[in-house]
């Protein structure tokens, strides 16, 4: 009986610290470290890219939107190609001209933002390329590159998922048009792009 008393109590306090984590009727909620620093902050952090408070400040959003994967609708990944560059580039266009806005803030706008670019549900991850121009990418996102790639008229083979000699000679010439690294592969600078709506 007492350990059913201290299970009891025990699920009581959880769901009462679950419920005081909740956002309240202004939409508020509890931040924790580096999602509380300014955009000005990480403009400061941005100097030193290999400091360790830069790498917590990307290390935030990179969390924030793994988070994001899991309380979206419809969604498997809410950033498909994105790396740490690629959170980088955007807090700091944002940061640029929003210095007062927290990083916190910034992650939820990028949730928002990158809804339409989302997987939706489980896609495998293909192996593309060689050596230093090599890329990890769902097989959802090569049919989407594919099919760009048709639209622009640099692609005639199948919308299949496959990465062919004639996809990479596409996303070549794509890249070469775009003033982009050759490398042949669908890279994260790439496809932000290519598919960025």
């Amino acid at each position: 009986m007492k350990n059913l008393s201290l299970i009891t109590l025990a699920a009581a306090v959880f769901a009462a610290s679950a419920s005081a984590q909740a956002e309240n009727a202004s939409g508020q909620f509890a931040v924790e470290g580096p999602g509380r620093l300014s955009c000005a902050a990480f403009t400061d952090a941005r100097s030193d890219k290999g400091s360790a408070e830069f790498q917590r400040l990307i290390g935030f959003v990179e969390g924030y939107l793994s988070a994001a994967n899991r309380y979206e609708p419809n969604t498997f990944d809410l950033s498909p190609w994105h790396n740490a560059a690629a959170f980088d580039l955007i807090l700091e266009k944002h940061c640029s001209e929003n210095p007062e806005d927290t990083i916190v803030g910034v992650a939820q706008k990028m949730v928002s933002a990158l809804r339409p670019v989302r997987v939706a549900d489980y896609s495998p991850m293909v192996e593309v390329g060689a050596g230093e121009n090599r890329a990890f990418v769902y097989k959802t996102i090569l049919r989407r590159t594919q099919a760009a790639l048709r639209s622009r008229g640099l692609y005639e083979g199948e919308e299949n998922g496959s990465y062919s000699p004639q996809m990479r000679d596409a996303l070549l010439a794509f890249q070469k048009q775009s003033d982009l690294f050759e490398t042949g592969v669908p890279d994260p600078a790439t496809l932000w792009t290519l598919l960025n709506p």
